[in-house]
């Protein structure tokens, strides 16, 4: 892995794809994924110093400054700065930012490098370790970084593997909206991601997309509609293609799922076929500079359609394909969904040939990964220790169509399972709220007759690091209950894949 090469005459700044900020008593460090971000919670030392990296300033002063400020310091700045950086290569976020490492090296000034005011990192080290020491509030922000902006649970299709819960409800209206995403960039949010429905099912959906571009937010547009000319220069000329905080591109995913009529007739549970609709929308958002990932959700119901797919739409200027294989949809599966081991020889065949053909192509799946076999305790362990917890109340917020606040996209969308109400209320208010702290914080006695009622790792399990209350509910009927890859959970629950 390389590390950083850091000399006196270099100047350092933080990449802009990540955010440095204050939250509560400590320092937070953030990166821009819309997918899944990764928090990284930094000490007060490494807030400071990172917050004096202005681009300006060579590392010789910055040594200097360092060696005043902290004549005890038991690692030197060049230490201190390549350990922050290799943390965050080790631990990139899902989209890969991190991948190149945290910070800026340039032999001159860095013009467009991000300022801090570093007096806002000093803090005191009594409130830092009494925050760290918390198990309610040590992982949890004071403000969240992402809110999923569900416009709508509407959709122009009805796919068979959906994993939202579509019921039907009243929308919140387009002024209603606007008021909530300029709420977002007043506390420095940066993610706002629309999700579940299709955006463009909504007639005014085009103006809630302009709404976030014009606030800056960064996220994935996903669509299977039928997307004009007409509202992909609208994108443009709102600032789709202009880069976020002047790095972070904005991207298009068209979710294709089978190009033989018949099959997306049948996977998409629509009358007519869409294939001809769906090349059209790729040749217009191609006809502006913006070439859209291609994204197909593999079932046993489509699973020779990937060779078909890239054939398609690589001549056309494809170029980038993610196959994905089906997991449970809790709220319409069927096992016919499931991919096999018959579909998994087939689809072995399918990506050779794509990847012999095509040398140019960014090729992503998971449908050709070995099986696992039975888990030893030990591993079993250790994949549960690895997890990456649950975002939703501790850095997430998820607003649905009526303004009803969830923090799981995939729950059932009904009370007990709401966390607030913006359609009313204001993001902070939701956050610090009683229904939220209610719901986030269950106390031990919820769990009476599981294994977490007794378990001596409770509080840092739920409270910290997270459990999917998910998989609980659909496999065993409450949110109270360790999901099934708890070790300590006997009880077998639903297969996922």
């Amino acid at each position: 892995m390389q590390e950083l090469d850091i000399k006196d005459t270099h100047y350092l700044g933080v990449k802009h794809e990540f955010i440095l900020k204050i939250d509560g008593a400590r320092p937070i460090l953030y990166s821009l994924d819309y997918i899944n971000t990764q928090i990284y919670y930094l000490t007060p030392i490494e807030g400071f110093v990172l917050s004096l990296l202005d681009g300006r300033t060579p590392f010789s002063e910055l040594n200097r400054v360092y060696t005043i400020l902290f004549p005890q310091a038991d690692t030197t700045l060049a230490s201190l700065l390549k350990a922050i950086d290799k943390m965050v290569r080790l631990s990139p976020s899902q989209t890969g930012i991190g991948t190149d490492g945290l910070i800026e090296v340039s032999d001159s000034p860095i013009a467009d490098a991000q300022t801090f005011d570093s007096r806002q990192f000093i803090i005191s080290p009594a409130a830092f370790h009494a925050r760290k020491s918390n198990p309610k509030i040590s992982f949890r922000l004071d403000t969240p970084v992402a809110v999923y902006t569900v416009f709508t649970h509407r959709c122009l299709t009805d796919c068979a593997y959906c994993y939202a819960d579509r019921c039907k409800m009243t929308e919140m209206s387009l002024d209603r909206w606007r008021e909530i995403i300029r709420e977002m960039r007043s506390l420095g949010m940066w993610l706002g991601c629309p999700d579940n429905g299709d955006t463009f099912a909504r007639r005014d959906g085009i103006d809630l997309l302009e709404c976030l571009i014009e606030n800056d937010m960064h996220f994935l547009l996903s669509t299977k509609a039928h997307v004009s000319k007409e509202h992909v220069k609208r994108l443009v000329d709102a600032g789709f293609t202009r880069k976020v905080r002047g790095v972070m591109q904005r991207h298009v995913q068209l979710s294709i799922d089978a190009v033989d009529n018949e099959v997306s007739r049948k996977i998409l549970n629509v009358k007519h076929a869409r294939v001809g609709k769906s090349l059209e929308t790729f040749e217009n958002f191609l006809a502006f500079g913006i070439m859209p990932k291609i994204k197909a959700v593999i079932t046993g119901i489509n699973y020779d359609q990937p060779e078909k797919i890239v054939d398609l739409f690589y001549p056309r200027g494809a170029r980038v394909f993610h196959f994905i294989q089906y997991s449970r949809s809790f709220h319409r599966h069927r096992d016919e969904l499931f991919v096999d081991a018959r579909a998994v020889s087939s689809l072995r065949r399918q990506f050779d040939y794509i990847r012999s053909r095509y040398s140019d192509i960014e090729l992503v799946e998971n449908l050709t990964q070995e099986p696992q076999g039975e888990r030893t305790p030990e591993a079993a362990r250790a994949i549960w220790d690895a997890r990456l917890g649950c975002g939703g109340g501790w850095s997430a917020l998820g607003i649905s169509p009526n303004g009803k606040a969830f923090l799981c996209e995939q729950m059932k969308m009904a009370e007990p399972f709401f966390v607030g109400d913006a359609s009313y209320q204001s993001i902070e208010e939701i956050w610090q709220g009683e229904p939220m702290r209610e719901f986030i914080y269950p106390e031990r006695d919820r769990f009476a007759g599981t294994a977490c009622h007794a378990c001596p790792d409770f509080e840092n399990c739920i409270w910290e690091k997270g459990r999917c209350y998910r998989n609980a509910y659909f496999s065993y009927g409450s949110i109270y209950h360790p999901p099934p890859l708890c070790p300590n959970n006997s009880r077998p629950g639903l297969r996922l894949s």
